[in-house]
């Protein structure tokens, strides 16, 4: 009988430390200021210690590009920290659940219209505060978080 009461608490004991040691995984995004673990404003050093060292970064530009799978940070030459960040990651999306794979009338039922729209190369942007969403076909394929 003790031998059984000494598992049952040893597998308690472990569940409890397993679930603690699990990190919170953020997919959240937040319009003008974050995607998840990565803020708008945050220098290549913080970039690193939130999420971890990116690929090599890219350079594009005037801008320098640090990529964690389908999350990109991007930083300009001369800017303090990130300017522009680009989810094309469906388990990314806002509170109100605008994400990659949504259908584009969908967006603007739940964010209303936007403040410009324009297309190109078959892409068309709907810009909103702090954000932009890109559509191919009518379906969401990339968000922006920005300024």
């Amino acid at each position: 009988m003790r031998s059984v009461l000494a598992a049952f608490y040893i597998s308690i004991v472990l569940a409890v430390s397993a679930n603690a040691a699990a990190p919170v995984q953020d997919t959240q995004i937040v319009a003008g200021e974050r995607v998840g673990p990565v803020a708008l404003g945050m220098s290549a050093a913080e970039l690193a210690q939130a999420v971890g060292s990116p690929g090599d970064p890219q350079h594009q530009g005037s801008a320098t590009i640090y990529s964690w799978g389908q999350v990109v940070a991007e930083i300009a030459d001369g800017s303090s920290g990130v300017d522009l960040i680009t989810v094309n990651d469906s388990r990314y999306e806002t509170a109100n659940h605008i994400r990659v794979g949504l259908a584009g009338l969908a967006v603007t039922a739940v964010l209303g219209p936007p403040a410009s729209t324009s297309t190109q190369q078959g892409l068309i942007a709907l810009v909103y505060d702090g954000l932009t969403v890109i559509l191919r076909n009518n379906l969401v394929v990339q968000i922006r978080v920005r300024k």
